[in-house]
């Protein structure tokens, strides 16, 4: 078996990115620089009422535009910060749909706790208190708990 190097192997295909967005304007130039101060602010792609995003896709150029080629190196440089970019926005893309799965299931989870719940309540003797000061009803307390109830600025009587 013949010995393995690194070698970072790079694609490029020829393209137009074009995107199109609808924009208000009294005249065709001051269209275009409206187009062009939000793609100088990144915000040409926010799909706005004032700027709907029509349309935005990638274009091959040519019919052989895709090609290949090779460099050895000693080793693998870092990944570039749109690599990283691209990596965050997975990781959270993977973090929001776990925690969606995981909350259907904890809801379902809580509706059939509370469920059984609604049928037993506790009997501690006490009757429902509803503070005279706050409005706040407790069905466990014959005082009011809140640190925000005015009852707490008045004088002990």
């Amino acid at each position: 078996m013949s010995e393995q190097s690194k070698f970072i192997v790079t694609y490029e295909i020829n393209y137009v990115h074009r995107v199109q967005v609808g924009v208000i304007a009294t005249n065709k130039d001051t269209a275009i620089l409206s187009a062009k101060q939000a793609f100088d602010h990144g915000s040409i792609w926010d799909d706005t009422q004032e700027m709907p995003l029509l349309y935005d896709q990638y274009i091959e150029i040519g019919d052989d535009s895709l090609t290949f080629s090779a460099e050895p190196v000693a080793d693998f440089p870092e990944s570039d910060e749109s690599v990283n970019d691209i990596r965050r926005k997975e990781n959270a893309f993977k973090a929001c749909n776990y925690l969606l799965k995981d909350i259907d299931s904890e809801l379902n989870f809580a509706i059939e706790v509370f469920a059984g719940l609604a049928s037993v309540q506790p009997n501690t003797g006490l009757s429902d208190f509803e503070c005279r000061h706050c409005g706040r009803v407790y069905d466990d307390a014959c005082e009011c708990l809140s640190d925000n109830c005015p009852s707490r600025e008045l004088p002990l009587s």
